[in-house]
């Protein structure tokens, strides 16, 4: 793919070289924009995405131990006692007939050939159980075991692959005749690849952690688990016992145990890689031509306002004129101090109200993005606050749990208290009975009881015999039973192994057949893609070569080509200007001429009329002179008065920008600092509640944490580039003022010359008159 970009770019290179080759208005708009103001901006940035094996190597080495747990998991008989009813008796065994030796008040009747019939007789209950603690630990950490790789391989399977970002800004501005042309051009890329030997490393780390997780799954879904899942999970510290730490697969178990509770990483890491490149020579010369193509696109595509046939829409602008301006007013000696100092107060009222409304922007802005960051946090600690409860209410729920089996066996403590004190109770009132009658029968039975007895204790002595004999020949019968069924079941699991064993082995072995007809057809592939590669690679060179000669040539005859035509510009714009100087002198010398000649005319007549008036102007000439000359001073010294008033009106608008400046950037350096200090104290915070948190909660923060720092910073950096805007608008208008004051002041010092040189020029036209009258008074006398 890369392939065929580069060779269209190249065939579209060299055609728009040979359509523009000694084109005259191309080589114009070349100049033109190489000397406008042209900016450009070229950003790379590279992530890399890092899997962390230890983990996962941690657990594949405790795949097998676990395997050969469950597969012969330990377990122990349980025996539970039982008083029931004679009719509710499934079974009689010896520890049955010791009990009721012992606890004779259930003996209902005595038969007179010696049975016995008891009214109620112990049941004992016999069945095997897997709740040994070792078990209980096996299954708390197959439970957490599955949390800890759903967790990350979530994580991995939402995180992208190595990505590359790409772009390019550039904006220009260029004058072109009474035309100004401003550009702005973006370009970015986002490319994702996980073809290369990294990514295949990855790649064979994620089918790694697949196979774990479908493993785990399994022994979740086994029969030990479904077996122990009303069993009470252990809780840390694990106890040390002789099974856990002998026998190795629960040995390895523990290392496990003690590496998935000690291991607090995501599992992944993410390494970024930037570079701010300067654009070349010929890459800036391929955006000029994208400037001037996109420039003739648009003047190709604009029609004049006669050709629109439809409706346009219409809309009158009317200029607005400025009634009075500061320069004006101030020349205006007849306005007082008090109406120069409305103006300037109007005028800062203006500049302050727009300094307030770019002011009030920005706080809204800044106000907004504290709001975001504000929800955006309360969200967290509720999320924060609902996970705890979460596990609080787990919590409360286990304590209640425990405490209900608590009070479980209390009550079964308390009701077998109560039976034996019920039993000791009616055991005591039954030999008290027995005891009275056996006194009031004493002496007319006493042989007959004796007798009863006698044979009682022969029959109850040979019943006892028979049970033993019976119960040892169905306790010998269930030991071969039993021998029996572990052998076949030995010989069956034997069997099981050694298929599996086989099936494995052939497994492997077709795998592998497998694998090497892939590699040998990857390989075959490879290298023919390899050559394939080469041969496009060494004719691609060639074509580039043979381009750069070509475009070395074309751009060496358009450089000659333009430096000859630069000198034929050169020398007609030097004859044209000296052509044009020539012609300014002449009409230079021509204008003096005659502002001369009627300069000469003017002063002959004003000299012959004021012959003809001297005398009667005389005596009112120097009255009105020297009424003249103190309207002149009085007007001098109010000129004064108000240039002083109006430097400290300046003075003072001056110190007040500079005092609300000042009032400004301490505002909002207390800001700054305010939003410094929530922000520590609210990472301090979230810190404490992190270290509450049990892993899931950790995991979490740690993202929120990152995601709020990349928001802060963006929301920082924000602000700062307005505050940078508002500075540099600050700035501009300022200049402009000052710039505007100085043209003012030229002007006005301007004027003001004038007015002293046609004073000074009056002055010796009054003396030269006075003159002129004193030589015709003398010469009159």
């Amino acid at each position: 793919m890369s392939e065929s970009y580069l060779d269209l770019y190249s065939v579209y290179q060299g055609k728009m070289a040979e359509m523009t080759a000694g084109n005259p208005y191309y080589d114009f708009m070349y100049e033109a924009i190489s000397s406008g103001h042209n900016n450009f901006s070229q950003f790379n940035r590279f992530f890399e995405k890092k899997i962390d094996i230890s983990w996962v190597e941690a657990i594949e080495r405790c795949i097998i131990p676990i395997d050969n747990i469950l597969r012969n998991p330990r377990k122990f008989i349980v025996q539970e006692e039982e008083v029931v009813i004679i009719e509710r008796a499934k079974k009689i065994t010896t520890e049955s007939i010791r009990h009721l030796a012992q606890h004779t008040n259930m003996i209902s009747k005595v038969e007179d050939d010696g049975s016995v019939m008891p009214s109620k007789i112990l049941n004992v209950f016999r069945e095997e159980s897997y709740e040994i603690y070792e078990n209980r630990f096996l299954f708390t950490l197959i439970k957490q075991l599955e949390y800890f790789i759903n967790v990350r391989y979530d994580a991995l399977s939402k995180m992208a692959d190595d990505e590359s970002l790409n772009s390019l800004k550039m904006e220009s501005s260029l004058k072109k005749g009474n035309e100004l042309i401003t550009f702005k051009m973006e370009v970015a890329t986002k490319f994702t690849s996980d073809e290369d030997a990294d990514g295949k490393k990855e790649k064979s780390v994620m089918d790694r952690i697949r196979r774990i997780k479908t493993l785990v799954d399994d022994f979740v879904h086994s029969n030990f688990m479904r077996e122990m899942r009303k069993c009470v999970p252990v809780r840390p510290p694990i106890m040390r016992t002789n099974v856990i730490l002998k026998d190795p697969n629960f040995n390895q178990c523990l290392g496990l145990w003690n590496f998935i509770h000690s291991y607090d990483n995501v599992g992944y890491e993410i390494n970024l890689k930037e570079s701010d490149d300067m654009v070349s020579d010929s890459y800036r010369d391929d955006l000029y031509g994208v400037l001037a193509y996109n420039y003739m696109l648009l003047k190709k595509h604009t029609d004049p306002e006669s050709s629109f046939r439809g409706k346009l829409r219409k809309r009158k602008i009317k200029p607005k004129f400025i009634k009075r301006l500061a320069e004006e007013l101030v020349l205006n000696y007849d306005l007082d101090e008090v109406e120069i100092r409305k103006v300037f107060i109007d005028e800062m009222k203006l500049a302050h109200k727009k300094k307030t409304q770019g002011e009030q922007k920005i706080r809204e802005a800044i106000d907004r993005a504290l709001a975001h960051e504000n929800e955006r946090k309360r969200l967290i600690e509720q999320k924060i606050k609902e996970e705890i409860e979460r596990k609080k209410e787990i919590e409360r729920r286990r304590i209640e749990r425990e405490k209900a089996r608590i009070a479980r066996e209390k009550e079964l403590e308390r009701q077998r208290k109560e039976r034996e004190r019920a039993r000791l109770k009616a055991k005591k009132e039954k030999e008290i009975a027995l005891e009275k009658a056996r006194r009031e029968k004493e002496k007319e039975k006493k042989r007959l009881a004796k007798l009863k007895e006698q044979q009682a204790i022969a029959a109850q002595k040979e019943k006892e015999r028979i049970a033993k004999q019976k119960e040892r020949e169905r306790i010998a019968k269930e030991k071969a039973l039993e021998l029996e069924r572990q052998r076949k079941a030995k010989e069956l699991e034997k069997k099981r192994i050694e298929r599996e064993k086989a099936e494995a082995l052939e497994r492997e072995r077709k795998a592998k057949e497998k694998e090497k007809a892939r590699i040998a057809k990857e390989k075959a592939i490879a290298l023919e893609n390899e050559r394939k590669a080469k041969e496009k690679e060494k004719a691609r060179i060639a074509k580039e070569k043979a381009r750069i000669a070509k475009e070395k040539a074309e751009q060496e005859a358009r450089e000659k080509a333009a430096k000859a035509k630069e000198k034929a510009r050169l020398a007609k714009e030097k004859a044209i200007q000296e052509e044009k100087d020539r012609i300014a002198k002449e009409k230079e010398k021509a204008r003096l001429a005659k502002e001369k000649a009627e300069q000469e005319a003017k002063e002959k007549a004003a000299a012959a009329k004021e012959k003809k008036k001297e005398k009667e102007r005389l005596a009112k000439e120097k009255a009105v002179a020297l009424e003249k000359e103190r309207k002149e001073k009085e007007k001098e010294r109010e000129k004064a008065a108000k240039e002083k008033a109006i430097q400290l009106e300046k003075e003072k608008i001056a110190k007040a920008r500079a005092k609300a400046k000042e009032q400004a950037e301490k505002a909002k350096q207390a800001q700054l600092e305010k939003e410094k200090l929530a922000r520590q104290k609210e990472k301090e915070r979230l810190a404490k509640a992190k270290a509450k948190a049990e892993q899931e909660a950790k995991e979490r923060a740690a993202k929120e944490k990152e995601e709020e720092k990349e928001a802060a910073e963006k929301a920082k950096q924000k602000a700062k580039e307005a505050e940078q805007k508002a500075k540099q608008k600050e700035k501009e208008r300022l200049a402009k003022a000052k710039a505007d004051a100085i043209a003012k002041e030229k002007a006005r010092l301007a004027k003001e010359k004038e007015k002293a040189k046609i004073k000074a020029a009056q002055a010796k036209e009054k003396a030269k008159n006075t003159k002129n009258n004193a030589q015709n008074t003398e010469s009159a006398e």
